[in-house]
């Protein structure tokens, strides 16, 4: 306790104190982040600077008494190095200091980054990590296992002096990226991990394509390096352990931090390492985070809503939103309210008008007004500032978006609308995440179609190795996706001829899209068969079998089964299914003559509204739908278990069918005992239970 007390009263102080000594190691602690005796920043970083203390190495180790980065910089400008021990990724305490931190790298000041200080995001966050300390944890690249890696040899380097042989329990990252060639980096811990820590599925931290062939071949993996920057001056080192805060008991784990520290410092390691003592049990427990008790910032009071009707004026504002002159004065309107009601309402305004728009020109005033509504407490404030930053072009909204999308601890329903907003942005770096992202199941789907939007040699290739393990409504968009470009649908007609994807696979309206991409080629063979000349000698077989003592035996409930699979994509019935064609609930089901006559030639007597439209876009992508809404920006097209916005200035081709999106021919595929449980379901008053 003597040593708790003692480092408390030497360490927090509200403003460092300058010893006499010649080297200053200053230690940044982020804010807690995991449970008890996990990242432990704080308490890690005493515990190191009183081992320093105790070296008697004439180091000046100072532990700010503050989280995060100092609110008094000055502090920093004569360190010898920074020991950095923090949340990363998004939440890393150095994201909004990096030109301000860059600036002491640039003069020769040392780094250490301890555990997540180390994960950084893409762009420039990770382009500085490179250049401080020649390498990162990355998502997407890097994994985060719980392992016990065997450090059996080291190199000749000064931070490994003292070092034996170990092994120990901790999440070491490993495959971190580094400079390319690793020039300027020495590996310092480095052991070959085993294929128990790729166990989990591809996720952004978990796995990926990469990293499980680096783990098949055999490559050794560093979790600890030392980085000489390439213009002689400064030193950097980054280690990936220290989840456990147990771990600091093991003398090997905390003597290569501390050689660490003084070599980034500059200063002579001594030939047996850093000489200090295992903590004890008290001392390890001593000076940890609260992590359960603080106080919860108290819910702000709602504030009533104002007496116009919101939603209208969401609606009067959609109305103009092509026009400049309105975007700025509804950008002014923003400026004049703090009521977060109004706020919410003229930002979604904005964003409906702008919907699948993109590198729009931002209003006068927009970035100053952004800043301030990303403060809001208000959640669809921040998230509709979030939207429009990135249809305006903010590079750092981008690079967020991509962080969410990537981050498997963000919740699913942000992921979705980043996910989103990237495939409006059309953004390249997208691209690559879409396989992780493809591996979990709240993002599969809408992973599966972002595909759709992009020009990818892997894409077939990734999307067809995996659709046979995907729930039917991910197989759907997996074909779906596949029939929006003549590329990916060319690879589907591939794979149908190696017999890897059956006919019966491909729905109704997939083997149709692919007959207008490919051809005769594809529609001689696994085409929609053309429906008999003689239409009245069709329905006239399917009245004689469904009599009234046939459908007295059908089952309603395996009609519901057929109806979903065959109608429940486009119609509406007792509020459930797509919005393309028209909704059945109320319409004359019971005359199985309208049924029949609809289903045998459901483009006879077709209205505009359910016209078959066809827009190819300028990169090559096939969309069908039906038109839902138009503006002078854009077209809003009803697909298939999808609805899609498309800017049109993206357009390149558009052709509107005199055919409905409902293909003839479909009461054909089906076995009479279908037809006729299809024909009861479609004659029921109420919703019937699915069968057991």
């Amino acid at each position: 306790m003597k040593l708790a007390l003692l480092a408390t009263l030497v360490f927090l102080l509200p403003v460092p104190l300058q010893a006499a000594d010649d080297t200053k190691v200053v230690f940044i602690h982020g804010k807690p982040s995991h449970g008890p005796m996990a990242h432990e920043h704080r308490a890690g970083s005493l515990l190191l600077a009183q081992a320093l203390k105790d070296a008697n190495l004439g180091i000046d180790a100072q532990v700010l008494s503050e989280m995060g980065y100092p609110s008094h910089p000055t502090v920093l400008e004569d360190a010898d190095t920074i020991v950095i021990f923090c949340t990363g990724h998004q939440g890393h305490l150095l994201n909004p200091k990096l030109d301000e931190f860059d600036a002491l790298m640039k003069k020769g000041t040392g780094v250490v980054m301890i555990h997540w200080a180390t994960e950084a995001m893409m762009g420039k966050p990770g382009k500085k990590f490179l250049e401080w300390m020649g390498g990162y944890c990355a998502l997407n690249w890097s994994v985060n296992p719980h392992w016990s890696p065997n450090f059996t040899t080291f190199p000749n380097h000064p931070i490994a002096r003292g070092l034996t042989p170990f092994s120990l329990d901790d999440e070491w990252y490993y495959h971190m990226r580094f400079v390319p060639e690793l020039k300027g980096v020495t590996p310092i811990l480095s052991a070959v991990p085993g294929a128990e820590t790729l166990k989990r599925p591809d996720g952004a931290r978990s796995g990926n394509p990469t990293v499980r062939k680096a783990v098949a071949n055999g490559e050794s993996q560093h979790v600890a390096w030392a980085y000489n920057r390439p213009d002689g001056k400064g030193r950097g080192f980054g280690f990936t352990g220290a989840h456990n805060h147990v771990s600091w008991q093991n003398d090997n784990f905390r003597t290569v931090v501390l050689n660490a520290i003084l070599w980034t410092a500059q200063v002579d390691v001594p030939e047996g390492g850093v000489s200090s003592k295992r903590p004890t049990d008290e001392e390890i427990r001593a000076n940890l985070d609260d992590k359960g008790q603080r106080e919860k910032k108290p819910a702000p009071t709602p504030k009533p809503p104002k007496i116009q009707e919101l939603d209208e004026v969401r609606r009067q504002n959609v109305q103009q939103m092509d026009a400049n002159k309105s975007l700025q004065l509804l950008t002014e309107a923003l400026s004049s309210t703090s009521e977060d009601t109004i706020r919410a309402a003229l930002l979604k305004g904005i964003a409906l008008g702008l919907e699948g728009q993109r590198d729009v020109a931002a209003p006068a005033g927009w970035s100053a007004l952004a800043k301030k509504l990303s403060q809001s407490e208000n959640d669809d404030v921040r998230q509709l500032t979030d939207q429009l930053n990135q249809v305006f072009g903010d590079e750092e909204a981008i690079q967020q978006a991509l962080t969410v999308v990537a981050d498997t601890l963000a919740p699913n329903d942000d992921r979705q609308r980043a996910l989103a907003s990237l495939l409006t942005q059309q953004h390249p770096d997208l691209l690559p995440l879409l396989a992780g992202l493809m591996g979990e199941e709240a993002l599969r789907v809408p992973a599966i179609r972002a595909y759709g939007a992009y020009e990818s040699k892997e894409a077939p290739a990734a999307l067809l190795g995996a659709w046979t393990t995907f729930k039917p409504s991910a197989q759907q968009a997996v074909f779906e996706t596949l029939a929006s470009r003549k590329s990916y649908a060319q690879a589907l007609h591939q794979a149908l001829d190696a017999k890897k994807v059956t006919k019966d696979d491909l729905p109704f309206h997939v083997r149709r899209a692919l007959s207008a991409l490919l051809g005769d080629s594809f529609t001689k063979k696994y085409g929609v068969e053309p429906l008999s000349q003689d239409k009245e000698a069709l329905m006239a077989s399917y009245k004689a079998k469904a009599t009234p003592e046939a459908l007295a035996k059908a089952h309603a409930g395996k009609g519901r089964v057929v109806y979903e699979k065959l109608c429940g994509a486009c119609h509406l019935m007792y509020g459930e299914g797509g919005i393309i064609g028209p909704d059945l609930t109320g319409s004359n089901r019971a005359d199985l003559n309208y049924v029949l006559l609809n289903a045998m030639d459901p483009s006879g007597d077709i209205a505009d509204a359910y016209k078959m439209v066809t827009i190819t876009t300028k990169n090559g992508q096939v969309l069908v739908g039906t038109v839902t809404e138009e503006d002078n920006n854009k077209v809003v097209l009803s697909m298939i278990g999808q609805k899609n916005t498309i800017a049109k200035r993206d357009i390149a081709k558009r052709d509107v069918s005199e055919f409905s999106m409902m293909p003839e021919g479909q009461l054909q595929t089906l076995t009479d005992e279908q037809v006729l449980d299809l024909l009861k379901y479609l004659q029921t008053k109420e919703q019937v239970p699915l069968p057991k």
